[in-house]
């Protein structure tokens, strides 16, 4: 039997097609009088039929679409008395299951293939079903059974000859033990599977333990191990005779010497990194690669450039930017400057590096101007601006240095959001960003600061060099600190803020850690550790009032960051003594406070547990569907009693019916999903789950929202997807700066949420607190504290974060 098949850059909407041209067949040979009594060949073809729709229904996500068409194929099959059928569907039953996490269901449906190809005598056949079969069993937590099976299914592959089938089988017994942290078992295994592929010459498999053994040694910080891995990949990859494989060769070494010399270079052990870059720069030159040649010269400066050889790291750059520019790659260029730039600063010519920086951001203005154009050249813009910092701190200039990181802030927004600046010309880009977000002069941010009566605190993370602070006062009084990670006195040590943050979750249970672990983690708690870095520092310039307001403009993974969670030395969180209100950049609240309403509770929205849609929460990944929120749907009935309002719950609240009461509603209340990771869905990163219906998906898309008007006050999300998909950065600004340029002055969203989280109870007080004051800040705040004293982690309620204005 042959399974249809699709060219891999169809889109899912002709997989759909396909479906309904399938389902149309079918329909049309059901509808032939007697055609459930035709003969065998008609009823065969009609389970080949709904095979290959099960298929493509597994293919696009529809999993209960999908079991009942291969349910059906099945039954066919076994009365055509058709094995062959049989199996094939039954190993794609198994395959739903599995991915569905049912995993007996698919143990039982790949038991049920494996005896049907006993009967066949197809012992091939027979040893994937047992791979199978042995990795649901691995999932099960069952590994007895699983070696058992994977043994027998060794033995068959050695009985018929098939080492190429051992050596894949076992490289997914090693990802099923990375996955669950079994490390050392993951070595073992790996290296068995290096062993026998090696020993039958297969090509894939050598490559494919040996690239899997170098991440787990890099990710378990074994580097001895990776370096004699990566030599003994050297000692393999002989010259062999041709062309083509000379070059195929060339290729491999100089990709294995890049990273032979990255691990020196990660050590401290400069000399022998030069020494690799050096034999991979002439391999690559051997290649005639001008990309990769700029490539090796650009690694080669900065393994100079960080053991303080400035003369020679800036000989490397500038035959990387002769390179780049005779070759007119424009990217490259840029990079080169920034190298040269970087490195005139830390030798001290600091006039020299000012005139780099000038071309360099010329540069990037210049790639930017072209409409249309794929360059990627995003990081590299905003390391321009760290190195303007940078150079600007080192001039002794902290105010001009903090007027360069919001006009990084500034080009970031409009980056993100699609826009251009209206200080940009009218080729930049098809919408104009608001005149608010227009980089702020140090007059402006102290207005800025005047105005809102806080005090702002700016941070930049400078990777040289750490963070670079800014506490601007209420007064206007601007105040800079630099911080040190590493040297950085704190009880526990801390290697970099991104694994500080990225341990959080673990640390409060938010990912099902149970109460024995989170205490045995206790010696290392990340929120007193980010207290001790970006709190203890600056302490003598916060205001000592309690329940004074700190407005933190963070950037990368201080976005991420809980602050109101931040717990000193003697047990006091941070929300404790101030009031605190995040935003991406100063010049936001510019725009917030111009777009500033009082709360009011007419005319609100209230969403709760919609019908949830499918949505892909990694690129390349079929749509998902979202689990339910249950206790939404009571969180909604109760906030649309406080805001005498109607809630909209499971397939009532459809995108359509949402979008028509939005554009009226002040007060928006949305039980139900925020995706904030940074796949760019529509342009713009961020999305809400909102239930399908006529016609449409039930996705609401930031690049959506922010073609709205609206005249909301607060818009509150209350819960966000964090199983699968990872919460950034991005996400949180694509959703929240779509929705205040949009017109909404007041945000609130959440870092995490959890069916564990008591969030009715939290956003009941919230809403009361808000009632009698109107000020969104002090009733979060307050919603936090009363929260805390009856539910103490930190998981329970310090979540949420308000975006933009208070009042």
């Amino acid at each position: 039997m042959q399974f249809l098949t699709l060219n891999k850059n169809k889109s899912v909407f002709s997989l759909i097609a396909l479906n309904c041209l399938i389902t149309l067949q079918l329909a049309f040979f059901l509808a032939i009088p007697g055609w459930t009594q035709t003969i065998d060949d008609n009823r065969l073809y009609q389970a080949n039929l709904l095979l290959g729709l099960g298929i493509r229904q597994h293919q696009t996500a529809q999993f209960a679409e999908a079991i009942a068409s291969l349910d059906k194929a099945l039954q066919l099959f076994r009365q055509n008395k058709n094995a062959v059928g049989e199996a094939n569907t039954l190993s794609i039953l198994g395959k739903i299951y599995f991915t569905l996490g049912q995993y007996k269901r698919a143990v039982d449906c790949y038991q049920q293939q494996r005896n049907v190809l006993l009967a066949l005598g197809d012992r091939a056949g027979e040893a994937k079903a047992l791979d199978d079969l042995s990795n649901t069993y691995i999932y099960q937590g069952n590994g007895n059974e699983a070696k058992k099976l994977h043994d027998l299914a060794q033995k068959i592959r050695k009985d018929i000859g098939n080492p190429q089938g051992e050596a894949a089988f076992l490289g997914n017994i090693g990802l099923a033990y990375e996955s669950q942290g079994k490390f050392p078992q993951a070595i073992a295994t790996y290296q068995q599977q290096l062993a026998i592929a090696q020993k039958s010459n297969d090509v894939v498999n050598i490559n494919n333990s040996f690239n899997r053994l170098a991440q787990v040694y890099q990710s378990q910080g074994q580097y001895q191990q990776l370096m004699q891995l990566y030599q003994q990949q050297l000692a393999m990859a002989t010259p062999a005779a041709g062309i083509a494989q000379q070059n195929q060769d060339r290729v491999r070494v100089a990709d294995l010497l890049s990273q032979l010399a990255q691990v020196y270079k990660s050590q401290g052990q400069y000399l022998q990194a030069i020494e690799i870059y050096q034999q991979q720069l002439s391999t690559i030159r051997n290649l005639k690669d001008s990309l990769g040649e700029i490539n090796s010269l650009s690694n080669l400066g900065g393994t100079y450039r960080q053991s303080g050889q400035y003369e020679q790291a800036l000989e490397m750059y500038q035959q990387q930017l002769a390179i780049a520019r005779n070759k007119n790659e424009q990217l490259q260029t840029g990079v080169a400057l920034n190298n040269i730039g970087l490195t005139l600063l830390q030798a001290g010519k600091l006039s020299v590096a000012e005139k780099t920086l000038v071309d360099v951001t010329k540069v990037w203005e210049l790639i930017r101007a072209k409409v249309g154009n794929n360059i990627n050249y995003v990081q590299e813009q905003a390391a321009t601006y760290r190195i303007w910092q940078q150079l600007l701190i080192a001039q002794n200039q902290p105010e001009a240095a903090l007027e360069m990181a919001e006009r990084s802030k500034s080009w970031s927004i409009a980056q993100l959001l699609g826009m251009r600046l209206s200080s940009e010309p009218a080729w930049a880009a098809a919408k104009t960003a608001p005149p608010e977000l227009n980089p702020p002069t140090i007059d402006q941010i102290r207005q800025i600061a005047k105005q809102q009566n806080a005090t702002l605190i700016e941070y930049s993370i400078i990777p040289d060099e750490g963070l670079y602070v800014w506490v601007v006062q209420p007064s206007g009084d601007v105040r800079f600190r630099r911080i040190d990670i590493k040297s950085q006195p704190t009880i526990y040590p801390v290697s970099s803020i991104a694994d500080v943050v990225a341990s959080i979750g673990e640390a409060i249970q938010i990912k099902g850690k149970s109460e024995a672990s989170a205490k045995a983690n206790i010696q290392t708690n990340p929120l007193l550790q980010l207290h001790q870095l970006l709190i203890k520092p600056i302490a003598d310039l916060l205001p000592k009032e309690t329940a004074s307001r700190l407005i933190f403009i963070t950037q990368q993974e201080l976005s991420l960051v809980p602050f109101a969670a931040l717990v000193d030395i003697s047990g006091k969180y941070l929300i404790e003594k101030h009031t605190i209100v995040t935003v991406p950049a100063i010049q936001v609240l510019a725009l917030t406070h111009k777009q500033q309403r009082g709360f009011a509770k007419n005319n609100a929205l209230v969403v709760g547990n919609p019908s949830m849609p499918r949505i892909a929460l990694f690129i390349g990944q079929p749509p998902q569907p979202l689990a339910p929120l249950v206790n939404a749907e009571q969180e909604a009935i109760e906030i649309a009693e406080l805001l005498k309002a109607k809630p909209l719950i499971a397939n009532q609240a459809t995108k359509k019916t949402v979008l028509q009461q939005l554009k009226k509603a002040q007060t928006v209340h949305l039980a139900t999903y925020g995706i904030i990771d940074s796949i760019k869905r529509q342009g713009i990163p961020g999305v809400i789950a909102l239930a399908p219906g006529d016609g449409d998906n039930g996705v609401l898309s930031a690049a959506e929202i922010l073609d709205l008007k609206l005249k909301t006050t607060l818009f509150l999300i209350s819960a966000t997807e964090v199983t699968k998909s990872q919460i950034t950065s991005d996400g949180i600004s694509g959703l929240s700066l779509s929705l205040i340029s949009a017109g909404v002055p007041s945000v609130i969203m959440p870092l995490w949420s959890s069916p564990e989280v008591p969030t009715t109870f939290f956003m009941t007080e919230f809403y009361n607190q808000l009632n009698q004051t109107g000020d969104k800040a002090k009733a979060l705040r307050q919603a936090m504290l009363k929260t805390k004293e009856q539910y103490p982690n930190p998981r329970d309620w310090a979540g949420f974060m308000l975006i933009g204005e208070r009042k």
